[in-house]
């Protein structure tokens, strides 16, 4: 455990169903005139979306909506982004959507308030002035980063994963509305679930865990076995939406204690395969584990039982074995692919995935030292299915 601990978080999360209809008070109580409404474009066709709209409209505020963001959002329309917020002359950020849209939102506000591109800042707390007040509304239950202090952007020249993170980039105020959620697919319900998942599992095994993050992400994790399965089988329980939401929000919190070589590794899948976020994350997730539990067998034996394993009477080795096991097992109850294999990848890219692997910036936040060597070795194990 880090002898210096930072929890930081937004200054208000409202959390609950309808909450979203508060979003135009919430610009009003930060005197906000002129919005830039950030969000995708399916998004922005659901009906839902036009409620959170209709928010806006009753309470007068103006408002430029922004749609230009991909799956995996791009340095490219980041900046372009910022641009126009400056040619409406707007004054706050809304972000309505999964992480692809709050965090192109907060890396708008960077560019904005500090000027340059965003390739800029994609060392962690290298932003100088805080970005402009952000209210994001979670539309998927996954990222968490309607909560966090992170923001993941492709640098599409070198076509590697950057994170531009701090204090100064975090949303004002989270309005996580469970009701937002119901529109998923069963696949995406599956894939935003699994990488909440990875956030709490990495911030238990972090070397910069603190009690704060561990309640979290423990809590996280239960409510995420319990709850995924009931909201991929049937969008519309509410009972099973709101503890995926509440699980994705506790899971980036979470990550105040950062995130390790599963995200280190798993952002390569999805820039050098186009593997989307949640599935890299599922497949990278038991390897990983398995490989850093003689650092913290104790943390993945504790994993294993809020994942609902029966360890009573097993040597600590064989305790730990049942998280990766139960973690595998999960994925497949969901009908994810557990190996690159079966997504097609190409094998002949495993020394560029390890080599940008080594330099990403969640590195740090594993608890074994990784070398090049190794990451080849576990990404030829995410080919052959083994841990």
């Amino acid at each position: 455990m880090s002898t210096t601990h930072e929890f930081i978080s937004p200054e208000r999360v409202v959390f609950g169903q309808g909450v979203a209809e508060q979003l135009g008070d919430c610009v009003k109580a930060l005197k906000g005139k002129k919005v830039f409404l950030v969000t995708d474009k399916v998004v922005a066709d659901l009906d839902s979306f036009k409620e959170v709209e209709k928010s806006l409209k009753k309470k007068n505020i103006e408002y430029h909506l922004y749609t230009d963001v991909d799956a995996n959002p791009t340095d490219v329309q980041v900046d372009r982004g910022a641009e126009l917020y400056k040619k409406m002359n707007s004054d706050i950020i809304v972000a309505v959507g999964g992480g692809s849209s709050i965090d192109s939102a907060k890396s708008i506000g960077i560019i904005v308030n500090n000027g340059g591109s965003i390739r800029d800042y994609e060392e962690y707390d290298t932003v100088v002035n805080s970005i402009p007040p952000l209210i994001a509304i979670p539309t998927t239950a996954g990222t968490g980063s309607e909560v966090s202090a992170w923001a993941v952007v492709t640098h599409t020249e070198k076509n590697y994963k950057m994170c531009p993170g701090g204090w100064k980039i975090i949303p004002r105020v989270a309005l996580v509305d469970p009701v937002l959620s119901a529109s998923m697919p069963p696949s995406v319900t599956a894939t935003t679930g699994m990488d909440a998942l990875s956030h709490a599992i990495e911030a238990v095994c972090s070397p910069y865990a603190m009690p704060q993050t561990d309640a979290f992400a423990f809590s996280a994790i239960r409510l995420i076995v319990k709850h995924i399965g009931p909201a991929v089988a049937d969008g519309c329980n509410m009972e099973a939406r709101e503890g995926m939401a509440m699980a994705a929000l506790e899971a980036g919190l979470s990550m105040n204690a950062n995130c390790g070589g599963i995200h280190a590794l798993g952002h390569q899948l999805s820039t050098q395969y186009g593997i989307q976020h949640g599935v890299a994350m599922g497949i990278m997730m038991p390897i990983v584990m398995n490989f850093n539990t003689i650092a913290c067998v104790d943390r993945i034996v504790d994993i294993a039982v809020a994942m609902g394993e029966k360890v009573k009477g097993l040597s600590k080795t064989e305790a730990a074995k049942k998280a990766p096991a139960a973690v595998i097992q999960l994925q497949k109850s969901l009908g994810l692919p557990t190996t690159l294999s079966e997504c097609k990848a190409d094998p002949k890219l495993i020394p560029v995935c390890a080599k940008w692997a080594l330099t990403d910036p969640d590195i740090p936040g594993n608890p074994r030292t990784l070398t090049l060597k190794q990451i080849e070795a576990l990404f030829k194990k995410a080919f052959e299915g083994k841990i």
